[in-house]
């Protein structure tokens, strides 16, 4: 169990980690090596079988704080955990395979004390070993309209504000198993500002074992079920059986045969309409955005 002997700090980084020893050291040292110095460092043990437990043993540092799960909870999980100990006024994600640029903690606290109706805020990453830095949006309105699609906010790059988190007790929906970071975004949505900062801090690693490749089918279903409740949550009905299978072709960017071009422009003014009646949505971006998923389903643009 956790035992802590100082004063709260201002930022908690929680990063759970499962036979993460390939990576582990280099995530750490990382975040150690942060210009911004007033954090604590909550690591999960997820039931590791490998040599984590000894790469974290090596670090003496006393913002180290290890938590060891009895068993293999799973990665959501063991992120409520640390969420639950983190001390705080912001939490911060980390992954166990990752690396945060030195001034990650700093940037990111200081847009945090800025901008104090922002609940979540992502950044810019580059992914590695590759190379390139992904666009990502940083309009917060159209990064909302877009959330109805895909998950826009890089998980490893985000920070949390404690305070809102458990005003609204939002923490990970552990039943979307493979997708609750997608869920935790877009339920943040409906009570704060949730936004993309163009900073890049984070370099984001791609490789077999991770979630997003290694489940990714699995992934995809959990994912499916959120873009269907933003529907039901956030416009206030639930579409019939094609339509949902229309709707999740269009938020998935999946090619619509021109026989059905009506029924999908049916579709899109339906969820324009029920826009109209909850305003949840800014109306230009969200008819923008369908316009151009439409296109795209279609092959009406060049995209195939």
């Amino acid at each position: 169990m956790i035992n802590f002997s100082t004063r709260p700090p201002s930022v908690s980084v929680v990063m759970p980690v499962y036979n993460g020893g390939q990576y582990l050291a280099e995530a750490i040292q990382s975040i150690l090596n942060q210009t911004f110095m007033d954090f604590e460092f909550i690591i999960i043990d997820d039931g590791s079988t490998d040599q984590t437990i000894d790469i974290i043993s090596s670090f003496h540092d006393k913002r180290i704080f290890l938590h060891k799960n009895d068993n293999n909870l799973g990665n959501y999980p063991s992120r409520n955990i640390g969420m639950k100990f983190a001390r705080g006024r912001y939490i911060c994600v980390m992954d166990a395979d990752d690396i945060a640029l030195p001034c990650r903690l700093e940037k990111q606290h200081d847009y945090m004390e800025q901008n104090k109706e922002t609940g979540i805020c992502g950044s810019s990453i580059q992914i590695i070993p590759a190379g390139g830095c992904p666009k990502f949006i940083t309009d917060d309105e159209y990064l909302k309209v877009a959330f109805l699609s895909n998950n826009f906010c890089s998980h490893p790059s985000l920070i949390l504000r404690k305070d809102f988190l458990l005003k609204h007790q939002l923490f990970y929906n552990e039943e979307y198993y493979f997708a609750a970071d997608f869920d935790l975004c877009a339920r943040g949505f409906q009570v704060f500002k949730v936004q993309n900062s163009s900073d890049k801090l984070l370099q984001y690693r791609r490789h077999s074992g991770q979630i997003s490749t290694a489940k990714y089918a699995e992934q995809q279903k959990y994912a499916d079920s959120i873009r269907i409740n933003q529907l039901i949550e956030n416009l206030g009905f639930e579409p019939e059986e094609i339509a949902t299978l229309l709707h999740l072709k269009l938020m998935k960017k999946i090619h619509i045969e021109k026989a059905l071009k009506n029924d999908l422009k049916s579709w899109t003014e339906t969820i324009l309409e029920k826009n109209r009646i909850c305003k949840y949505y800014e109306e230009a971006r969200l008819s923008n955005f369908l316009d151009y998923l439409s296109e795209i389903c279609l092959g009406t643009n060049g995209a195939k």
